[in-house]
């Protein structure tokens, strides 16, 4: 039996490729038994691999794939929305700071406290690179 989601895209494909074809036709100003022919065949052999292509896809098990993705990708939507809906229960009790709808951390001090990993950078720790110059005396273009 043919699948009718296999069919419905190899025809819409070929629809595609068919009108392409026509259109490229008619900008070259073919005679119009060319333009018919090129479409057709175009339109006939976008189809068939169309179907094949998705007949292998779901043949060699890419469509568990993609569910499996879908629903990772369900489970992570849910994940912010509910992170989304926490931090504005947070911003309504005024625990957070918000600026456009975004948490700022404060002032470098404020994030320098011990025991949260972060060190601002000094000048001093910085390494600096300085390129070689084979003649000695710069770019003399």
């Amino acid at each position: 039996m043919i699948d009718k989601c296999k069919l419905a895209a190899s025809l819409g494909l070929a629809a595609l490729a068919g009108l392409t074809a026509m259109a490229a036709g008619l900008m070259s100003e073919a005679r119009a038994s060319v333009v018919l022919g090129r479409t057709l065949c175009s339109f006939l052999i976008t189809g068939v691999l169309v179907y094949i292509g998705v007949f292998l896809f779901e043949r060699f098990g890419y469509r568990d794939m993609i569910d499996e993705t879908e629903a990772a990708m369900a489970e992570l939507a849910a994940q912010e929305k509910a992170a989304g809906e926490e931090l504005a229960a947070d911003a309504a009790d005024g625990r957070a700071e918000t600026d456009g709808g975004q948490q700022h951390a404060g002032t470098a001090e404020e994030a320098a406290e011990p025991g949260n990993g972060f060190e601002p950078l000094q000048a001093d720790s910085l390494r600096r690179v300085v390129g070689s110059d084979d003649s000695g005396q710069g770019d003399t273009r």
